[in-house]
């Protein structure tokens, strides 16, 4: 995790220190998946916005490198598997991310097209609304994942871009483990992403 930490610092900086970076908002809707091995819970799945800011560079003519950093929530509704009692726990995560988008960037083309792929570290803010059996349970301090997408950028008005993409994210750690059998809980997520670049 310690190294996971430092190669991604080394390369925020180094797109931090570009000149003619592109920056603007981002929302990312997410409905997450959980997988366990639980026999006692019932994991349902919820629904995870996020929003920040993102930074990108285009370094040639088909890789660009985009940094993100976003406030995230996660919602779990759970259930026990022998007589129905539900809870939940919901968290608040700060999502530093870095990817690269492959397309082919050219200035006279409207629509670009493209495919992305990246990694990131999911780090816990705070684990909250566990009423019931679920108290004993918090989310994990931070997560590593990778992500994969396709999306379209457009050229819009005053926009140097506009961009829609769907994305699967992998979070490789447990997110937690269940409490009444110490089971680990993985999520895997699905989003479509918004951002508008000046």
């Amino acid at each position: 995790m310690k190294k996971f930490s430092i190669i991604l610092f080394f390369l925020v900086t180094s797109i931090a220190g570009f000149s003619q970076v592109k920056f603007g908002p981002v929302i990312d809707l997410g409905m997450g998946f959980y997988s366990n091995t639980s026999d006692s819970i019932k994991l349902k799945p919820g629904i995870n916005p996020s929003f920040g800011i993102c930074l990108q560079k285009d370094m040639n003519f088909w890789l660009a490198l985009r940094l993100s950093g976003t406030y995230s929530f996660k919602t779990l509704s759970t259930a026990k598997e022998v007589g129905g009692a539900e809870d939940k726990m919901n968290g608040q995560f700060f999502d530093l991310g870095l990817s690269g988008r492959f397309s082919g960037f050219d200035d006279d083309v409207k629509t670009l097209p493209y495919g992305t792929a990246g990694t990131g570290l999911l780090f816990t803010v705070v684990s909250k609304g566990q009423e019931h059996y679920m108290k004993q349970c918090v989310y994990n301090t931070a997560i590593p994942y990778f992500t994969v997408g396709a999306g379209a950028g457009f050229k819009i008005s005053f926009f140097s871009e506009f961009d829609l993409s769907l994305n699967y994210t992998r979070y490789l750690f447990p997110m937690f483990s269940t409490p009444l059998d110490n089971k680990d809980a993985r999520l895997n997520q699905v989003s479509l992403k918004v951002a508008a670049l000046f």
